[in-house]
């Protein structure tokens, strides 16, 4: 092959990489255009009205000619964020918003297709208070892992006057589920847990009124459940085992229950009764 074989070759093989390079912005170019997703539009702002003191939990939604186009939840803190999915027909209509199914007040909000996102306050009157948690308490606090055991969860709970409250503990920390409490008169709740697992837990409990404004407790229930074989590290001595002044504390511990200090009892003696 001669020097100028070897020349023509090199600059067919540049001619056809140049022609590569410049068909490839316009493939990209072509193939971006087609997949970048459409930019919808994001409205935040100030809840008012009756809606300002709204509980988390809520449904804020928006509307396209009757059309859902947009919902969040509200995390009760006074403000809003919903993001609205429309498409380039919907450019220049009017959007509508709802709290939990409660129209706002009228607003000139329309849909700008790809637009920043927009701040405006919105206005709703209704019953979107929660519930109010008077009192809330578990006892006793230390409970045995033998399935009968157990300890007390009493509250107190005052509703709304759009209707009585739907009242919840959340006991998936010992597999258990979302338990539902039934009133009491007065609106008093209560409920038994019992469990075989061990461990320290703490249970969160829910009010909620029917417009689904919630209001959870995450530390007042808390409670501690555990084995016979974990019942001397607890309440004994560095070594293990009960001397008779803890004996005596852990029966006079009321929050302690009745199936852990039998438990305690008969560990203590377990090696004969000429321990009293």
């Amino acid at each position: 092959m001669t020097i100028k074989d070897n020349y023509l070759k090199i600059l067919s093989c540049l001619v056809i990489l140049l022609l590569g390079m410049s068909l490839v912005p316009a493939a990209s170019a072509n193939s971006d255009s087609s997949t970048i997703p459409s930019l919808p539009n994001v409205f935040g702002g100030n809840l008012k009205g009756d809606a300002a003191n709204a509980g988390a939990g809520l449904v804020i939604s928006a509307y396209i000619d009757s059309r859902l186009v947009g919902s969040n939840t509200i995390d009760g803190n006074g403000r809003y964020l919903v993001t609205v999915d429309g498409t380039k027909e919907d450019n220049g209509k009017a959007i509508t918003f709802k709290l939990a199914g409660v129209p706002s007040e009228p607003v000139l909000v329309t849909y700008k297709h790809g637009a920043d996102p927009v701040e405006i306050d919105l206005t709703f009157n209704g019953d979107f208070e929660p519930p109010t948690i008077e009192s809330l308490s578990a006892f006793p606090l230390y409970i045995l892992n033998d399935g009968k055991d157990s300890s007390t969860v009493r509250a107190k709970v005052v509703g709304r006057p759009s209707g009585a409250p739907s009242v919840t503990i959340d006991l998936n920390g010992i597999d258990q589920g979302v338990v539902s409490l039934n009133p009491d008169s007065g609106g008093l709740y209560s409920c038994e847990i019992k469990s075989t697992k061990t461990g320290k837990f703490k249970f969160p409990f829910t009010a909620a009124n029917p417009s689904g404004s919630s209001i959870t407790d995450k530390e007042s229930i808390s409670i501690i459940i555990l084995s016979e074989g974990e019942l001397e590290a607890e309440f004994g001595n560095a070594d293990g085992a009960f001397s008779p002044e803890e004996i005596m504390n852990l029966v006079s511990n009321n929050d302690v229950s009745s199936g852990i200090k039998y438990a305690a009892l008969g560990i203590y003696f377990a090696d004969g009764w000429d321990k009293i």
